[in-house]
């Protein structure tokens, strides 16, 4: 099998793309940025405020998946569009017996890139590791047989996700494929919501104070508006609503108070 060839081109850019994360203030450069993306689709440079720099995210899935990820708690930094070793990925293209990403017509090879990889610690142990995550919308990747059964879609896309899973595992760790079943619409709606109030200063006092009681008014009272119960943490703790609400998002947005974000959370 005739694995793509690597050009002066190719080995130029990557040589810019290193010199320019050595010569950077930031801990990493994405490899595609929204710019240089010439497709069809939405796109988008955000400002992640837990990161404090600019992430490129090349579809909507992507930055919900990266939000959703972003806020776990044990997750410290996530490097999106990040280039695979392009020598190691034309190794491991051959040993699986794949044609190596490529532009057909000249046969060059392409740089792979990993959509997003998730720095996280274990708390216990203060052991850092690393993840690698690819976002693809479910129906570019599944189909459904008529008995209702999952399968496959697009065999070569899946012969680029199998390159990477064993590079991830070789040189980054876990992999994982992931859709918009993972990262819904619902659960980054929510998220987005308590980003207004990441950046709040709450003291660690007000966060346990406010769980604890607000839990106990849940438990008795479970339908309830949340508003209400945001209403009467806040008067225990001789808060007005506005500061009350802060806090709520805040613990809500760092999971130290545990809800079901599952569905759109209303405060009516």
């Amino acid at each position: 099998m005739k694995q793509p060839v690597i050009t002066e081109e190719v080995i130029a850019k990557i040589e810019k793309w290193n010199e320019a994360l050595a010569a950077s203030e930031d801990i990493h450069i994405p490899w595609v940025t929204v710019k240089q993306v010439n497709k069809v689709g939405r796109r988008h440079l955000h400002k992640c405020p837990k990161q404090k720099r600019k992430v490129h995210l090349l579809s909507d899935g992507e930055r919900r998946a990266y939000k959703i990820l972003m806020w776990r708690p044990e997750t410290i930094q996530i490097d999106e569009q990040v280039p695979l070793d392009l020598n190691e990925n034309l190794a491991i293209a051959e040993e699986l017996g794949y044609i190596h990403p490529r532009n057909w017509e000249t046969n060059t090879a392409h740089v792979m890139s990993s959509d997003l990889v998730a720095h996280t610690v274990d708390f216990s142990t203060g052991e850092v590791t690393k993840s690698t995550y690819s976002f693809k919308y479910s129906d570019q990747i599944w189909v459904v047989d008529e008995d209702g059964s999952q399968q496959e879609k697009h065999y070569r896309v899946w012969q680029k996700f199998h390159i990477e899973q064993v590079y991830s595992e070789e040189h980054v760790g876990d992999y994982s494929v992931i859709t918009e079943q993972d990262a819904t619409k619902e659960l980054a709606w929510n998220i987005d919501w308590f980003t207004t109030e990441a950046t709040a200063i709450v003291s660690d006092s007000e966060k346990l104070e406010f769980v604890e009681i607000f839990e106990d008014f849940w438990v008795g009272n479970p339908f309830a508006s949340l508003k209400k119960h945001i209403l009467n943490t806040g008067k225990v703790m001789s808060l007005d609503f506005k500061r009350s609400q802060t806090i709520f998002k805040h613990v809500a947005l760092h999971r130290i108070l545990k809800l079901d974000l599952s569905q759109k959370l209303f405060l009516l």
